[in-house]
Protein backbone atom coordinates (compact mmCIF):
# COMPACT_ATOMS: atom_id res chain seq x y z
CA UNK A 1 0.00 0.00 0.00
CA UNK A 2 1.38 3.37 -0.92
CA UNK A 3 -0.48 5.69 1.85
CA UNK A 4 -0.77 4.09 4.97
CA UNK A 5 -0.02 5.37 8.63
CA UNK A 6 -0.09 3.42 12.22
CA UNK A 7 -2.04 6.30 13.91
CA UNK A 8 -5.50 6.23 14.84
CA UNK A 9 -7.87 9.05 15.09
CA UNK A 10 -10.34 9.77 17.47
CA UNK A 11 -12.18 13.13 16.41
CA UNK A 12 -11.60 15.28 13.53
CA UNK A 13 -8.69 17.01 15.40
CA UNK A 14 -6.64 14.12 15.62
CA UNK A 15 -8.38 13.03 11.78
CA UNK A 16 -5.85 15.96 10.40
CA UNK A 17 -3.02 14.37 11.59
CA UNK A 18 -3.75 10.66 10.28
CA UNK A 19 -4.59 12.70 7.20
CA UNK A 20 -0.98 14.18 7.14
CA UNK A 21 0.44 11.12 7.90
CA UNK A 22 -0.80 9.23 5.79
CA UNK A 23 -0.41 11.48 2.49
CA UNK A 24 2.04 13.99 3.47
CA UNK A 25 4.42 12.94 0.42
CA UNK A 26 1.62 13.88 -2.13
CA UNK A 27 0.53 17.62 -0.06
CA UNK A 28 2.50 19.92 -2.02
CA UNK A 29 1.58 23.06 -4.03
CA UNK A 30 -1.67 24.40 -3.97
CA UNK A 31 -4.05 22.77 -1.72
CA UNK A 32 -7.58 22.88 -1.07
CA UNK A 33 -10.05 21.21 1.73
CA UNK A 34 -13.82 21.49 0.75
CA UNK A 35 -15.90 21.02 3.44
CA UNK A 36 -13.02 21.88 5.89
CA UNK A 37 -14.59 22.07 8.92
CA UNK A 38 -11.94 24.39 11.42
CA UNK A 39 -9.23 23.82 9.06
CA UNK A 40 -7.48 21.16 12.15
CA UNK A 41 -4.87 20.02 8.72
CA UNK A 42 -3.65 23.59 8.09
CA UNK A 43 -1.26 23.82 11.06
CA UNK A 44 0.59 20.42 9.63
CA UNK A 45 1.29 21.65 6.55
CA UNK A 46 5.02 23.39 6.06
CA UNK A 47 5.16 27.06 4.86
CA UNK A 48 5.61 26.42 1.12
CA UNK A 49 1.83 24.67 1.02
CA UNK A 50 -0.16 27.22 -0.02
CA UNK A 51 -3.28 26.02 2.02
CA UNK A 52 -7.45 27.15 1.44
CA UNK A 53 -9.84 25.71 3.59
CA UNK A 54 -14.13 26.63 2.75
CA UNK A 55 -16.86 25.45 4.31
CA UNK A 56 -19.69 26.31 6.32
CA UNK A 57 -20.03 27.60 9.95
CA UNK A 58 -16.35 28.39 11.16
CA UNK A 59 -14.39 31.65 11.03
CA UNK A 60 -11.01 29.64 10.18
CA UNK A 61 -12.11 29.18 6.84
CA UNK A 62 -10.91 31.24 3.76
CA UNK A 63 -14.58 31.12 1.98
CA UNK A 64 -18.02 29.74 3.46
CA UNK A 65 -19.81 28.44 0.96
CA UNK A 66 -22.75 26.43 0.88
CA UNK A 67 -22.13 22.98 -2.01
CA UNK A 68 -25.47 22.56 -2.57
CA UNK A 69 -25.28 26.17 -4.20
CA UNK A 70 -23.58 25.56 -7.45
CA UNK A 71 -20.20 24.88 -8.94
CA UNK A 72 -17.37 25.72 -7.60
CA UNK A 73 -15.82 29.00 -7.83
CA UNK A 74 -12.76 28.22 -9.14
CA UNK A 75 -10.95 27.17 -12.46
CA UNK A 76 -10.44 24.11 -13.93
CA UNK A 77 -6.89 22.34 -12.68
CA UNK A 78 -6.78 25.24 -9.89
CA UNK A 79 -5.04 23.25 -7.09
CA UNK A 80 -2.54 20.50 -7.27
CA UNK A 81 -4.76 18.34 -4.60
CA UNK A 82 -8.10 18.62 -3.90
CA UNK A 83 -9.32 17.14 -0.37
CA UNK A 84 -12.63 16.41 1.25
CA UNK A 85 -13.14 13.98 3.78
CA UNK A 86 -16.58 12.89 5.37
CA UNK A 87 -18.18 15.40 3.26
CA UNK A 88 -19.86 14.37 0.22
CA UNK A 89 -22.44 12.13 2.03
CA UNK A 90 -23.92 14.97 3.60
CA UNK A 91 -24.79 16.52 0.22
CA UNK A 92 -27.97 16.01 -1.89
CA UNK A 93 -25.69 16.77 -5.17
CA UNK A 94 -23.09 14.03 -4.53
CA UNK A 95 -22.64 13.43 -7.75
CA UNK A 96 -21.96 17.19 -9.23
CA UNK A 97 -19.61 17.89 -6.11
CA UNK A 98 -17.63 14.67 -6.94
CA UNK A 99 -17.56 15.64 -10.33
CA UNK A 100 -16.53 19.38 -9.51
CA UNK A 101 -13.42 17.88 -7.34
CA UNK A 102 -12.46 16.47 -10.21
CA UNK A 103 -12.66 19.29 -12.33
CA UNK A 104 -10.39 21.69 -10.02
CA UNK A 105 -7.92 19.50 -9.46
CA UNK A 106 -4.45 19.69 -11.36
CA UNK A 107 -3.08 16.67 -9.91
CA UNK A 108 -4.72 14.60 -6.81
CA UNK A 109 -8.03 14.23 -5.67
CA UNK A 110 -8.17 12.54 -1.99
CA UNK A 111 -11.54 11.72 -0.41
CA UNK A 112 -12.89 9.58 2.42
CA UNK A 113 -16.72 8.39 2.52
CA UNK A 114 -18.11 6.41 6.04
CA UNK A 115 -20.01 3.18 5.46
CA UNK A 116 -23.42 3.87 7.14
CA UNK A 117 -23.62 0.05 7.26
CA UNK A 118 -21.31 -0.42 9.82
CA UNK A 119 -23.16 2.17 11.99
CA UNK A 120 -26.38 0.79 12.04
CA UNK A 121 -25.03 -2.79 12.41
CA UNK A 122 -23.39 -0.99 15.91
CA UNK A 123 -26.81 -0.15 16.58
CA UNK A 124 -27.89 -3.78 16.15
CA UNK A 125 -24.78 -5.29 18.74
CA UNK A 126 -24.73 -2.33 21.19
CA UNK A 127 -28.42 -0.70 21.07
CA UNK A 128 -26.53 2.79 21.24
CA UNK A 129 -29.07 5.29 20.02
CA UNK A 130 -29.53 8.14 22.49
CA UNK A 131 -31.47 11.28 22.15
CA UNK A 132 -28.45 12.94 20.76
CA UNK A 133 -26.85 10.16 18.32
CA UNK A 134 -29.08 8.69 15.74
CA UNK A 135 -27.04 6.20 14.27
CA UNK A 136 -24.55 8.88 12.86
CA UNK A 137 -26.75 11.58 11.48
CA UNK A 138 -29.61 9.08 10.38
CA UNK A 139 -32.82 8.67 12.43
CA UNK A 140 -35.94 11.05 12.77
CA UNK A 141 -34.71 13.71 15.83
CA UNK A 142 -37.61 15.87 17.84
CA UNK A 143 -36.24 19.26 15.96
CA UNK A 144 -34.97 19.80 12.52
CA UNK A 145 -31.26 18.93 12.49
CA UNK A 146 -28.84 21.63 11.26
CA UNK A 147 -27.15 18.59 9.53
CA UNK A 148 -27.69 15.27 8.56
CA UNK A 149 -26.59 12.49 5.58
CA UNK A 150 -28.62 12.36 2.69
CA UNK A 151 -26.95 9.31 1.82
CA UNK A 152 -27.08 5.12 2.99
CA UNK A 153 -24.96 2.76 1.57
CA UNK A 154 -22.54 0.24 1.64
CA UNK A 155 -18.79 -0.03 1.36
CA UNK A 156 -19.20 -1.56 -1.88
CA UNK A 157 -21.82 0.56 -3.26
CA UNK A 158 -19.03 3.39 -1.91
CA UNK A 159 -15.99 1.64 -3.95
CA UNK A 160 -18.20 1.30 -7.11
CA UNK A 161 -19.09 4.89 -6.81
CA UNK A 162 -15.64 6.58 -6.97
CA UNK A 163 -14.30 4.36 -9.24
CA UNK A 164 -17.02 5.38 -11.51
CA UNK A 165 -16.81 8.71 -11.20
CA UNK A 166 -13.36 8.40 -11.59
CA UNK A 167 -13.67 6.58 -15.13
CA UNK A 168 -16.20 9.61 -16.36
CA UNK A 169 -13.82 12.62 -15.07
CA UNK A 170 -10.63 11.69 -16.40
CA UNK A 171 -8.83 10.32 -13.48
CA UNK A 172 -6.81 7.58 -12.50
CA UNK A 173 -7.65 4.96 -8.79
CA UNK A 174 -4.01 5.21 -7.11
CA UNK A 175 -5.21 3.68 -4.14
CA UNK A 176 -8.71 3.07 -2.09
CA UNK A 177 -8.13 1.33 1.05
CA UNK A 178 -10.72 0.98 3.92
CA UNK A 179 -10.84 0.99 7.57
CA UNK A 180 -10.34 -2.68 9.02
CA UNK A 181 -10.09 -4.38 5.60
CA UNK A 182 -6.74 -5.20 6.96
CA UNK A 183 -7.55 -6.65 10.13
CA UNK A 184 -5.36 -8.04 12.99
CA UNK A 185 -6.45 -11.54 14.70
CA UNK A 186 -8.78 -10.57 17.28
CA UNK A 187 -11.22 -8.55 14.54
CA UNK A 188 -10.47 -11.42 12.33
CA UNK A 189 -11.86 -14.00 15.00
CA UNK A 190 -14.74 -11.55 15.60
CA UNK A 191 -15.76 -11.57 12.03
CA UNK A 192 -15.88 -15.83 11.81
CA UNK A 193 -17.83 -15.50 15.05
CA UNK A 194 -20.10 -13.02 13.40
CA UNK A 195 -20.57 -15.48 10.35
CA UNK A 196 -21.38 -18.23 12.49
CA UNK A 197 -23.78 -16.53 13.89
CA UNK A 198 -25.58 -15.07 11.05
CA UNK A 199 -25.51 -18.39 8.77
CA UNK A 200 -27.30 -19.68 12.14
CA UNK A 201 -30.14 -17.38 11.49
CA UNK A 202 -30.54 -17.62 8.03
CA UNK A 203 -28.75 -14.44 7.04
CA UNK A 204 -25.79 -13.52 5.13
CA UNK A 205 -22.21 -11.75 6.78
CA UNK A 206 -20.55 -9.63 4.31
CA UNK A 207 -18.08 -6.81 4.71
CA UNK A 208 -20.32 -3.67 4.68
CA UNK A 209 -21.10 -4.95 8.72
CA UNK A 210 -17.95 -4.46 10.09
CA UNK A 211 -15.73 -2.24 7.65
CA UNK A 212 -14.94 1.38 8.28
CA UNK A 213 -14.61 4.50 6.54
CA UNK A 214 -13.32 4.47 2.78
CA UNK A 215 -10.31 6.37 1.80
CA UNK A 216 -9.31 7.04 -2.13
CA UNK A 217 -6.66 8.77 -4.04
CA UNK A 218 -8.03 9.88 -7.81
CA UNK A 219 -4.79 10.93 -9.99
CA UNK A 220 -5.64 13.51 -13.17
CA UNK A 221 -5.13 11.77 -16.65
CA UNK A 222 -2.27 13.71 -18.57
Amino acid sequence: MKFKTDFIYTDRATKARYIYLKYKSILHGNIIDIGADECYLKKYLGENVKYTGIGLDSDKLDLEIDLESGPLPYKDNSFDVVLCFDVLEHLENIYDVFDELCRVAKKYVIISLPNPYSNFFGYLKYGNYTENQHIKFYGLPLEKPKDRHKWFFSVEEAVGFVKYRAIKNNMNIVQVDIEGENEGLQLSIKKLIYRCIFKCAGLTYTRNLHNGTLWAVLEKIG
